[in-house]
């Protein structure tokens, strides 16, 4: 019986290891950890280094601009699915005309944004 015991313990441990060598599935990769998350959006390739720094620092100063945070606001306040997909619009716009209106020049990257979020929509 000890034998037995010994046995099916010693294939179990060896059975763990095995497991734990081994590689993960493909397909869903692991979920980013609390506080991992994505940040904004994603540097297209078309645009500079110093462009997407200019277009960070003004999007954080956006956030302050008058009429963004009326729009968030009106944002927090929205219901139904219909009236939070319009005010997130409208907080798009907002931003990107706070943006603009602190420096005219991120014109560019706004169109270069606008082509890389095209490309990963499917065109009907």
């Amino acid at each position: 019986m000890k034998i037995k015991y010994s046995l099916l313990l010693a294939l179990l441990a060896t059975a763990g290891l095995i497991a734990a060598d081994a590689p993960k599935p493909e397909g869903k990769p692991d979920a980013p950890k609390k506080g991992e998350g994505k940040k904004g959006p994603s540097k297209p390739e078309s645009v500079s280094d110093a462009d997407w720094k200019k277009f960070l620092d003004a999007s954080k100063a956006a956030q302050s601009d008058a009429a963004v945070v009326a729009a968030k606001a009106k944002a927090k306040d929205a219901k139904s699915e219909d009236e939070k997909k319009e005010a997130g619009k409208a907080v798009m716009e907002a931003t990107k005309a706070a943006v603009l209106k602190a420096d005219a020049s991120l014109e560019s990257v706004f169109k270069a944004l606008e082509e890389a979020h095209g490309k990963g929509k499917k065109k009907k």
